[in-house]
C-alpha cells in the first residue's frame, strides 16, 4: 500500500511539474510589429497571404489603418529580416526593406501607395 501510494505521488508531481513547463513551441514563438505600406483591403490580402500556412508562423495580421504589420513565428524558421524581404517580393515596402520597382509596378492600381493616392475606400 505505502508503495502504491508513493508511485502516485510520484507520478503525480512529474505530471505537475511538466505540465507547468511551456512546450518547445511556446519557448520560441516570437511577435514583431512594423509599418509596412499599403492602401486597402487588397493589400491587406496580399500582404498576409505569403505567411497564411508558412512553416514556423503562427499568426500574420497587417492594420490597413495604422499601416502596423504584425506576425508570430518561430525564429529558428524565419527571421525579421526574412520576413520583410518576403512582404517586399509581393511589392510592398517596409521601413528598412524596399520592394523592387518591377515587384511594385506588378500592384493594382488601388495597392500603389507610393503615388499618393490613398485607397482605403476597400
Amino acid at each position: 500500500m505505502r508503495i502504491a501510494v508513493a508511485l502516485i505521488s510520484i507520478v503525480f508531481a512529474v505530471s505537475t511539474v511538466s505540465a507547468q513547463q511551456p512546450s518547445s513551441t511556446e519557448r520560441s514563438l516570437v511577435t514583431s510589429t512594423f509599418t509596412v505600406y499599403g492602401n486597402c483591403g487588397k493589400c491587406k490580402k496580399n500582404i498576409e497571404r505569403p505567411f497564411k500556412d508558412m512553416q514556423g508562423v503562427e499568426k500574420a495580421s497587417w492594420d490597413k489603418k495604422t499601416k502596423q504589420f504584425t506576425i508570430t513565428y518561430d525564429p529558428s524558421v524565419l527571421t525579421e529580416k526574412r520576413i520583410k524581404e518576403i512582404i517586399a517580393e509581393q511589392g510592398y515596402d517596409s521601413d528598412d526593406v524596399k520592394a523592387s520597382d518591377e515587384a511594385y509596378s506588378k500592384l493594382p492600381k488601388c495597392c500603389r501607395y507610393r503615388d499618393g493616392n490613398p485607397h482605403q475606400d476597400h
